[in-house]
């Protein structure tokens, strides 16, 4: 593999693997692509591990752990069916092969880091995306709350995810049960009705994390959607039983 590979080759080697036929396809031009996508997955790695560090710095200063800091490369086959969802996407300006998180204390917490790292001049900032309550775009349509900023770094983007734990709990759960129910719940995909229950969830969660009460009314829809939803999350005993 070349030490360096140009982009227009990188997305080219994306589509390709994106329009694959099993039917009719070429064994040695396939390779050669799986070859350079592996070799652009790999390349965010030093980027990563950079963002991670100063990452770290503006969370301490932030008063938070930076225990609280995670990294990770986006799996090969992640890349590809992103690919695949989004056909109008080139692979070179997919900005969250390389992802870092951190889970903050609050939502005041979050607020900090995201304005420190808009204020320093070192890191170029791509994206800031605001999926909080009160904010654009707000929420995702799932009810994921969060706040990304895109960033550059030597040639590769890295996304980083700020949480707070009540959103990082809900970001999991649905992650947990999007593998468990095979269900691609985790893209929109799924029961309705799960859907729902995590939209509820969603919501009970900020409405918490804002030291506030829930109405009866949302506490009843969200009691009858949790019944309706058990057939999705068998009991120890049931499973045994099967």
């Amino acid at each position: 593999m070349p030490v360096e590979l140009s982009k227009a080759h990188v997305n080219r080697c994306g589509r390709l693997l994106r329009d694959f036929d099993p039917n009719a396809f070429d064994e040695g031009e396939i390779y050669a692509a799986i070859s350079t996508v592996d070799w652009w997955r790999a390349r965010h790695a030093k980027p990563l591990a950079r963002v991670n560090a100063g990452l770290r710095h503006y969370v301490k200063k932030a008063g938070a752990s930076e225990q609280s800091v995670t990294q990770r490369l986006k799996r090969f086959e992640t890349i590809v069916d992103k690919l695949e969802r989004f056909p109008g996407m080139q692979l070179t300006r997919m900005e969250d092969i390389g992802g870092v998180r951190a889970i903050l204390d609050s939502q005041r917490q979050v607020d900090a880091v995201a304005e420190a790292l808009l204020r320093q001049p070192k890191w170029t900032i791509r994206r800031v995306r605001n999926y909080v309550d009160g904010r654009r775009p707000g929420p995702k349509a799932d009810g994921y709350r969060a706040v990304h900023v895109v960033v550059e770094r030597d040639g590769c983007f890295v996304e980083i995810q700020l949480r707070t734990p009540w959103q990082d709990a809900w970001a999991q759960s649905v992650e947990q049960d999007t593998r468990r129910l095979r269900s691609r719940l985790k893209f929109g995909d799924g029961p309705n009705d799960l859907r729902q229950y995590y939209l509820l969830i969603a919501e009970f969660f900020a409405i918490r994390e804002r030291l506030e009460a829930p109405s009866e009314e949302f506490m009843n829809d969200l009691a009858n959607l949790f019944a309706r939803t058990r057939q999705y999350f068998p009991t120890a005993e049931e499973e045994q039983s099967r």
